[in-house]
């Protein structure tokens, strides 16, 4: 009797295996062959799951994101107002390997958005939701009385978005890399011109 084989999950299978690789070996290091021994098959069974690699790529960006998305969640969930957007923001940061490596995979987005029309849906996909992540703690500030009420939130969330990305792209990209230490210093002073530093 021929053996059943669970195709989504074994599509879900090459999918973590190409994010673990860029996360691992970057973009340049990412081959459709690497991939298919990292999920322990040949590469004739891993072409058969996707179009070309930039679908491919673009799949293991999306994994990435979900699991961004899921520790932004429980942030949400644990607090609230100016809390919680400071875990979101902590989370988004890259402070350690984990979190570097995302950004690593989020820059190869940016990348591959110049020349890739699904790429560059994606991207905007990932703002718009990023931008309403943000609006919901500034909202509980409003809600808590931590920001006054005429306070632009729009104006804000789009300040403290080109914030983290140049401190990712800083971070990432820069010969004077910051600390971990250094990162977190900067996001309070961001916070305190904001909501003010705390008593």
């Amino acid at each position: 009797m021929p053996k059943v084989v669970d195709h989504e999950k074994r599509r879900r299978e090459f999918i973590k295996a190409a994010y673990e690789t860029i996360r691992e070996e970057g973009l340049a290091g990412t081959t459709v062959r690497a991939v298919a021994k990292r999920a322990g098959f040949t590469t004739g069974a891993l072409v058969h799951y996707f179009g070309d690699k930039d679908e491919l790529i673009r799949l293991a960006l999306e994994y990435s994101g979900e699991q961004v998305r899921e520790r932004m969640n429980a942030a949400n969930q644990a607090c609230s107002g100016r809390a919680a957007l400071h875990q979101v923001l902590v989370e988004a940061l890259p402070l350690d390997k984990r979190r570097s490596a995302n950004w690593r995979l989020w820059l190869a987005m940016w990348y591959h958005s110049e020349s890739n029309q699904d790429m560059r849906a994606e991207e905007k996909r990932r703002y718009r939701e990023w931008t309403k992540r943000l609006e919901q703690p500034f909202l509980q500030s409003v809600e808590l009385g931590e920001l006054p009420p005429q306070i632009d939130i729009s104006a804000e969330v789009q300040g403290l978005i080109a914030f983290i990305d140049g401190l990712g792209v800083q971070h990432l990209m820069s010969s004077r890399r910051m600390s971990s230490r250094q990162l977190m210093i900067l996001l309070d002073r961001y916070l305190d011109r904001i909501y003010g530093a705390p008593s």
